[in-house]
């Protein structure tokens, strides 16, 4: 499953994705907590939080910018 990013906040945080496989849509919410859930369909993607508070989704370092959240 790859995700493509669909909205921003004004600080530039992603809050909306795409699967491009399905066509659905996922909330930052959402992917977030597949991926601390450890859904196998989110095992490429990491969450990561910040000092402030702030948790975002990226894709985890494989050195392959193919799979990177566009």
């Amino acid at each position: 499953m790859n995700l493509k990013v669909t909205k921003q906040s004004n600080t530039g945080l992603n809050t909306e994705f795409v699967n491009t496989d399905s066509g659905r849509r996922v909330s930052l919410d959402h992917a977030i907590r597949q991926i601390e859930k450890g859904n196998p369909n989110y095992k490429n993607y990491q969450t990561v939080k910040l000092s402030n508070g702030t948790t975002y989704v990226r894709s985890k370092a494989d050195g392959n910018k193919m799979n990177n959240i566009e």
